[in-house]
């Protein structure tokens, strides 16, 4: 349990933060970044880049960089919208030109978040020799790339319907989904049509409402869930294991492939009872340092301290929820604190007074050593109590 787990995207499918990483850190034995140009860029943001190549270099972490960016692009033909996934790379742009290779590509990121021309070369440097790059579009992860593996889920009308009003029905606030919404693709590959009845007008102005800054939704951005599904079914499956990526996608993921990261929503929902039950009183690791409340520097301070507390949790029978497990160490604990200690402390003596009863004045010594090495062992609570939460705060 909790072995090894690959990030790919956050719950609400913005770029992954520092907190989801180091919540990852804190409970899986191994944890393998997804990175692409957005997630790197929040990453420096949040914490620097000589810190996140700080963390690259731990032998428990691991990173692969796809920086293509994938899209549903739109044209207009006679007034009829012909829609097709594509993946992009960024090419450059007027203020620095050409960017012909991913070491330029990641210096420009570098650029933009603050790192002069010869500091940006020489992170770039180091993060190309830590991070190796994979091409979403060719053939590492899939025959004929991701674009062709969502060409053909697409063809699947049934699941193509229920995909959409699912995720209609994640977006729409207090737009309705219809009984009778249809959402159809037509497919001409490479290219493909929409036909939908559902009011994205009624739908941007419920969004708008709440955050006027929101982009107009349309039905291309709806393909592009799918898009990214698909995407991300393809890296579960190159990678198997645990894999993390927003709630939509794996929504459509267990949808289309039933079962394939049955495992992961699993561990999910033990971590957020882990937060809620036994860190009631604190925020989770995720949110003290997306707040800014806790920096990465003191969040490695306890991640180095944490090992028991990893191998305790890879431990826990797969069968078995880590919250009961943590509360059966505690209770396990206070019993023998209490007065079943007196009991083996009883049989101890009685043995040793029977064998000797001279040496029945030097039990409190034997006893306070036996006992010191039964009693006082290791426990999750310990790493809880005596550094997570302190470390945490309340909230």
């Amino acid at each position: 349990m909790f072995e090894k787990v690959v990030l790919r995207r956050s719950d609400n499918g913005l770029p992954l933060s520092v907190g989801e990483i180091a919540e990852a850190l804190l409970f899986y034995q191994n944890v393998h970044l997804i990175l692409d140009h957005s997630t790197l860029a929040i990453l420096v943001r949040q914490i620097g880049m000589p810190h996140f190549l700080r963390l690259l270099s731990k032998p428990n972490v691991s990173a692969v960089y796809c920086e293509e960016s994938l899209a549903t692009s739109t044209e207009n033909i006679s007034n009829k919208y012909y829609h097709k996934f594509v993946a992009m790379t960024l090419a450059g742009n007027q203020e620095a030109g050409a960017l012909k290779s991913r070491k330029k590509r990641i210096e420009f990121i570098l650029n933009r978040e603050g790192y002069n021309r010869r500091q940006s070369k020489r992170l770039a440097e180091s993060f190309c020799r830590r991070v190796p790059l994979k091409k979403l579009s060719d053939d590492y992860f899939i025959a004929g790339g991701v674009i062709n593996a969502v060409n053909s889920d697409i063809v699947d009308s049934n699941f193509v319907h229920e995909a959409m009003r699912r995720a209609v029905a994640g977006l729409s606030g207090k737009v309705i989904v219809p009984a009778d919404f249809q959402f159809e693709i037509i497919s001409s590959q490479p290219t493909f049509q929409i036909i939908t009845n559902f009011d994205f007008d009624a739908l941007n102005v419920d969004l708008k409402a709440k955050d006027p800054s929101h982009e107009d939704l349309t039905p291309a951005h709806l393909a592009n869930v799918i898009l990214e599904a698909s995407t991300d079914t393809v890296l579960a499956a190159h990678y198997g294991g645990e894999f993390y990526t927003s709630n939509t996608s794996s929504d459509l993921i267990q949808l289309r492939h039933k079962g394939l990261l049955k495992r992961i929503g699993i561990e999910k929902n033990e971590l957020g009872e882990f937060n809620e039950i036994v860190i009631n009183d604190a925020p989770s690791v995720r949110e003290a340092l997306n707040s800014g409340v806790k920096s990465f520097d003191e969040f490695l301070v306890i991640l180095d301290k944490s090992q028991k507390f990893r191998d305790w949790v890879q431990g826990v029978n797969p069968d078995e929820k880590i919250v009961r497990e943590y509360m059966n160490s505690i209770n396990s604990e206070a019993w023998i604190n209490r007065t079943d200690s007196k009991i083996l402390r009883y049989i101890l003596g009685s043995g040793v007074t029977y064998v000797e009863p001279v040496i029945g004045g030097a039990l409190s010594v034997l006893d306070s050593l036996f006992s010191d090495k039964i009693f006082q062992g290791w426990r999750p609570s310990h790493f809880v109590d005596n550094r997570l939460k302190p470390f945490l705060g309340e909230k």
